[in-house]
C-alpha cells in the first residue's frame, strides 16, 4: 500500500496500547500517530485492558508481556479469547523483552498475530504493523463473516479469494481447511492439505491431515501424521495435544500421558495442558505426576481466567490419595499440604458456597487417611445440613461418596452413588466416575496392588491355569471386595474350572459363586457390568436348581 492508503487505513482503526510504563505507552502512541492513527486508547494493566475491551471494540491491541503485578500479556490474551472479546478482524500484538523459551512457547499457545521484541524503533514497528495491516485487509471478508458467526459465508469468501491472485494463498488455504473441519466435512479439508503437501511439506498442512483423519475416526492414520509432524517439528505443540487425543481414543492412556508430559516440558506455562496432564495421570493412578501437575495448575491459576476451585480440589484430592494410610513424616507432610491447599481455596473463593462444602468433603478424606477420625467426622458434621444427594451437584456427590467410604459407611456411599447414577445415566463422564468409585473405593496404593494381581489372574486364565487364576482373583478381591468385574471374573473362572473337572453343579463351588454375586447386590442397572451380573446370577440359580432336583 502507498503512503496515503496506509495513512487512511490507520486513521479509521481503533488502537489500544497496554504497558505498565507510561513513557512506553506515550512513545507507542506517538509512533502510531505518525502512521496516521487517531483513535488511540491506553491501559496500564491487564484488568484495565479487559474492562476497556468489554465496553468498546478495538481493531488493534498492542500489549506488553510483562505488566508488573497482575495479569501478564499472555493472560490478557487468554482472557480476551476465552470471553470472546477479541474479534476475528482484530489484531493482537504482543510486545516483550522476554526471550526465555518457556515464556515464548507459553505466549504462542494463544496465537497472538505477531511478537515484537523490545526495544522497538519506529522503523521496526512500521514494517511489522504495515505487514499485519495488509494481511488483515486481504482476509477481512473471511474474518468479518466469522465475527457474524456465519460459517457458510466465511467458507464462501475463502473459496472466492482462492480464485483471485493473492500473496496470501497459503494462509487462505489454511483457514479454509480449518473452516471445513469446523463444518464437519473432513474430506474437502483433506483435499486442501494434500494439495499443499504435494508442493512442499508445511507443518500446518501435515497437522491438518492428522485433524482430518481424527475427524473421520481414522485413529492410526491420525497418529501417523502427528508423529511425522513431531519428528520434523518438535516444538509444534498442537501436534502433541492432538496425538494425545488420538491415543486416548484408542485406549492407550499411558502413552497419551507420556505425550502430554513431553508437551508440558516444552511449554510449561500452559495452564489447561497442566490440568489435562493431572487428569490423565490420575486416571493412570500416577498420583505423583498428577500432584505435580495440579501444583503447577494452581500456581498458574494466579491472575488467570481459568482460576477456579476445581484446581485446588484436584490438588487436594491427589495429595489425599498420596497421604492415605501413610503415617510417616512424608505422609503427614503431604496431608498438611492438602489441608493448606484446601484452606487457601476457601479463602480465595470465600463467596462460593459449593467450594466450602467440597473443601470439607475432601478434608474429611485427608483426616481419615491419617487416622484422625474425630477430625474427619467433625468436617462432615460441619456441613451435614448441605449433604442432600438430590441437591448436590454431581461433582459434590462424588466427593460426598468418597468421604462416606472413608468413614466405612459403604452402604450409604453406594446409595448416594445409585441415586447419582439415576440422575446422570446419560452423562458418560459421570457414569464412568461412579463406576470407578464403586469398583475400587480404596486408596490408589491398594488399587495398584489389585491391578497387578488382576493382571496375574488374567494371564493365568489365558494360559489355561484356572486354579492359579482363581487364586489371583481371590487375592485381588481381598483388597477390593466389591469390584464387579473381578467378582464376575472369579465366578466365570470357577464355573469353567468346575466344568473342566466335571463338577458343574458342585455345591461348594456354587456357594462360593453366590458369595461373589452377593457382593454386587448394590450394582445399579446403569453399570456396564450389570447385564453380565444378571446373566451369571441366573446361571448360578439354574445350576443350583438343577443340583437340587
Amino acid at each position: 500500500m502507498d503512503e496515503n492508503e496506509r495513512y487512511n487505513l490507520y486513521r479509521k482503526l481503533r488502537f489500544l496500547i497496554t504497558d505498565d510504563f507510561e513513557n512506553f505507552r506515550k512513545s507507542m502512541r506517538q509512533m502510531l500517530s505518525s502512521f496516521g492513527a487517531e483513535k488511540i486508547d491506553m491501559a496500564a494493566n491487564g484488568n484495565e485492558t479487559i474492562a476497556k475491551c468489554s465496553k468498546d471494540h478495538y481493531d488493534v491491541l498492542i500489549c506488553d508481556f510483562n505488566l508488573g503485578s497482575g495479569k501478564t500479556g499472555q493472560q490478557v490474551l487468554e482472557a480476551l479469547r476465552h470471553n470472546r472479546l477479541l474479534r476475528h478482524t482484530s489484531l493482537f500484538v504482543l510486545v516483550t523483552a522476554e526471550t526465555s523459551r518457556e515464556i515464548v512457547m507459553g505466549a504462542r499457545e494463544y496465537h497472538p498475530d505477531t511478537y515484537i521484541i523490545k526495544p522497538i524503533t519506529q522503523a521496526v514497528l512500521q514494517k511489522r504493523m504495515d505487514a499485519l495491516m495488509a494481511q488483515r485487509h486481504a482476509l477481512y471478508p473471511i474474518n468479518h463473516a466469522l465475527d457474524q458467526q456465519d460459517l457458510p459465508e466465511a467458507i464462501s469468501q475463502a473459496e472466492q479469494l482462492l480464485q483471485t491472485k493473492t500473496r496470501y494463498r497459503n494462509r487462505i488455504m489454511q483457514i479454509l481447511g480449518d473452516l471445513y473441519l469446523q463444518r464437519g466435512t473432513p474430506d474437502p479439508a483433506r483435499g486442501i492439505y494434500e494439495q499443499v503437501l504435494e508442493g512442499r511439506e508445511l507443518a500446518w498442512a501435515r497437522m491438518g491431515m492428522g485433524r482430518a483423519a481424527l475427524a473421520r475416526n481414522a485413529l492410526d492414520e491420525a497418529i501417523s501424521h502427528f508423529e511425522t509432524l513431531i519428528d520434523s517439528n518438535p516444538d509444534y505443540i498442537e501436534a502433541y495435544d492432538a496425538l494425545a487425543d488420538a491415543l486416548q481414543r484408542k485406549g492407550n492412556s499411558r502413552r497419551a500421558q507420556e505425550v502430554v508430559q513431553k508437551a508440558v516440558e516444552i511449554s510449561p506455562l500452559a495452564i489447561l495442558r497442566q490440568k489435562q496432564l493431572a487428569g490423565i495421570a490420575a486416571s493412570n493412578q500416577d498420583m505423583d505426576t498428577a500432584a505435580d501437575a495440579w501444583r503447577a495448575t494452581v500456581k498458574l491459576s494466579d491472575n488467570s481466567i481459568h482460576d477456579n476451585p476445581e484446581n485446588y480440589l484436584g490438588l487436594g484430592r491427589s495429595l489425599s490419595e498420596l497421604s492415605d494410610g501413610n503415617t510417616s513424616s512424608e505422609g503427614k507432610q503431604l496431608a498438611d499440604e492438602a489441608l493448606k491447599t484446601l484452606h487457601n481455596m476457601e479463602r480465595r473463593f470465600k463467596d462460593d458456597e459449593s467450594a466450602k462444602t467440597r473443601k470439607q468433603l475432601v478434608a474429611a478424606r485427608v483426616y481419615a487417611g491419617q487416622g484422625r477420625m474425630n477430625e474427619s467426622r467433625k468436617a462432615l458434621d460441619s456441613i451435614s445440613d448441605q449433604l442432600d444427594p438430590e441437591t448436590l451437584s454431581p461433582e459434590e456427590t462424588l466427593d460426598y461418596a468418597r468421604a462416606l467410604y472413608t468413614q466405612q459407611e459403604d452402604g450409604a456411599a453406594q446409595r448416594v452413588l445409585n441415586q447419582l447414577a439415576e440422575r446422570c445415566q446419560d452423562d458418560p463422564k459421570i457414569m464412568k466416575a461412579i463406576e470407578e468409585l464403586m469398583d475400587e473405593p480404596v486408596s490408589f496404593h491398594k488399587k495398584n496392588q489389585a491391578r497387578a494381581l488382576n493382571k496375574e489372574g488374567i494371564k493365568a486364565f489365558e494360559s489355561g491355569e484356572l486354579g492359579q487364576a482363581a487364586d489371583s482373583f481371590s487375592q485381588t478381591l481381598e483388597l477390593v471386595p466389591q469390584h464387579p468385574a473381578l467378582n464376575l471374573n472369579l465366578v466365570q473362572v470357577l464355573l469353567k474350572n468346575a466344568e473342566k473337572e466335571g463338577k458343574g453343579s458342585d455345591p461348594n463351588m456354587l456357594r462360593r459363586c453366590e458369595r461373589c454375586l452377593d457382593q454386587l447386590s448394590h450394582l445399579p442397572p446403569q453399570h456396564k457390568q450389570y447385564k453380565r451380573y444378571q446373566f451369571l446370577k441366573k446361571k448360578i440359580a439354574d445350576l443350583k436348581s438343577g443340583s437340587n432336583t
